[in-house]
């Protein structure tokens, strides 16, 4: 049967960075990232960009990723005030009860936008940028309907976030409401087990370490059959999404094991942490009117902690400097008649420590306790209690596999945080077996 779309489009939403990739039907092996953008680091191929958005102050859309955080950065003091700076909303559509096309989000000066303007305004940005590389890419004229379009959401989402998501496409004219089934939204660990079919063993687990059992080669070369059944773990800004999956030969097709778990424990929770301590040793009062009175300072503050923190390890003995902006060094003194370094002493918090070059040095007890609240979080997710007897799943990632223990029924698990990857030990509740795996955030 002839797929009646030319080209089908991806693009991942995420809650701090969002990209794109799009792929011909007929060659739909061929996968092409997204590779133009403005900004970011000069010389470095960006395949993602930092989701944040702005907004001009009569609320026309100026900018998206490192062409809007730039600019932003750039105006003059007395103008920011005026413009919107969305950064890191797409878990708001999460969090709110109530979700309806009203719901708002609020910029980082205040004022607030219907929260499908801001989506919107988002996909347009992303409709407009894929369809330029598409056509350029494309040897033949390509028509609106010759485009299928994929949006990835967290499985953990409910239906009236889903459904946001499409009317906010809906209005970003990336598909019509006349053809729904030009647009397909996708649940993101979903998607990545579809790609996990086309992997070899030896891609996802270490056999340099196991013995040859359970059906293992020592190559590792042969495809996942229908005998494997493993976890895919996403872990993004906003959210960790766990689905556990089985794939049916010999039609290919995958069989969900568990039902979708997760929550919202991505790395945003280890900023608002970071902000939480900063309004325990500055006061929120002060935290909210530098906030609200120095938009673009703020922004500049959490882009320097975002830098700091993905340098921070178990292992590491050293403190971390957070660079304090000069703004807020004096808006401190300026609201509070003192210094930064006598609001540290003043606060008793000794894991925070000030450098007379004018920042902020985090301990690795500090760095501990901003982790530790998502990393609770993380763990009480990743305990699956299962409806029928099961083997013990793989890993997705980089993982180790066990064997078969029939009268297995509850798995518990436990994760140790490294430099680059997470060690993973699952230990089966009735036979007290486990089994190490680990999952590599650097992996695709």
């Amino acid at each position: 049967m002839s797929c009646p779309f030319s080209v089908v489009v991806a693009i991942d939403f995420g809650t701090t960075s969002s990209g794109y990739a799009f792929s011909f039907t007929q060659d739909s092996e061929a996968i092409h990232m997204m590779k133009r953008w403005e900004g970011g680091d000069p010389g470095v191929a960006n395949q993602k960009s930092p989701t944040c958005l702005l907004l001009t102050p009569d609320l026309r859309f100026h900018s998206f990723g490192f062409a809007a955080r730039d600019f932003y950065h750039d105006l003059d003091p007395e103008e920011v005030r005026h413009w919107l700076y969305f950064d890191k909303f797409k878990m708001k559509i999460h969090s709110t009860s109530d979700l309806s096309i009203e719901t708002e989000l609020e910029a980082v000066n205040g004022r607030r936008v219907r929260a499908i303007e801001v989506f919107s305004h988002a996909l347009h940005f992303f409709r407009e940028h894929a369809l330029k590389e598409v056509k350029d890419q494309s040897s033949s004229v390509l028509e609106g309907e010759d485009i299928r379009w994929v949006i990835t959401v967290p499985a953990v989402w409910r239906q009236p976030a889903k459904q946001f998501m499409r009317e906010a496409a809906y209005l970003a004219g990336l598909v019509s409401p006349d053809c729904p089934e030009q647009l397909l939204i996708a649940l993101e660990p979903e998607a990545a087990s579809i790609y996990c079919r086309k992997l070899r063993l030896h891609q996802v687990l270490d056999l340099s370490l196991q013995p040859i059992t359970n059906g293992f080669d020592l190559e590792g070369s042969r495809p996942f059959d229908s005998s494997d059944r493993y976890i895919v773990a996403d872990c993004g800004g906003g959210t960790v999404d766990l689905t556990v999956h089985q794939i049916e030969q010999p039609q290919g097709t995958l069989k969900e094991l568990y039902k979708a778990s997760g929550g919202p424990y991505g790395a945003v929770g280890v900023d608002l942490a970071f902000e939480a301590m900063l309004c325990q040793i500055f006061g929120e009062d002060f935290i909210q009117s530098f906030k609200a009175k120095r938009p673009a300072a703020w922004v500049d503050l959490t882009i320097a902690f975002e830098a700091r923190k993905r340098t921070a390890a178990p292992g590491r003995t050293n403190a971390l400097n957070i660079s304090l902006p000069f703004s807020f060094i004096d808006f401190y003194k300026r609201h509070r008649g003192q210094s930064v370094e006598a609001a540290l002493r003043r606060s008793n918090m000794n894991i925070v420590k000030w450098s007379s070059q004018g920042m902020l040095r985090l301990t690795q007890e500090a760095m501990n306790e901003l982790f530790q609240p998502t990393i609770v979080s993380i763990c009480g997710t990743i305990t699956l209690d299962l409806p029928e007897p099961l083997p013990l799943p793989r890993a997705v990632g980089g993982a180790g596999g066990g064997g078969a223990v029939p009268e297995r029924r509850e798995i518990r698990a436990t994760m140790q945080f490294g430099d680059t990857e997470i060690k993973v030990t699952a230990v089966d509740v009735m036979s007290n077996r486990s089994v190490r795996a680990s999952i590599d955030f650097l992996s695709n």
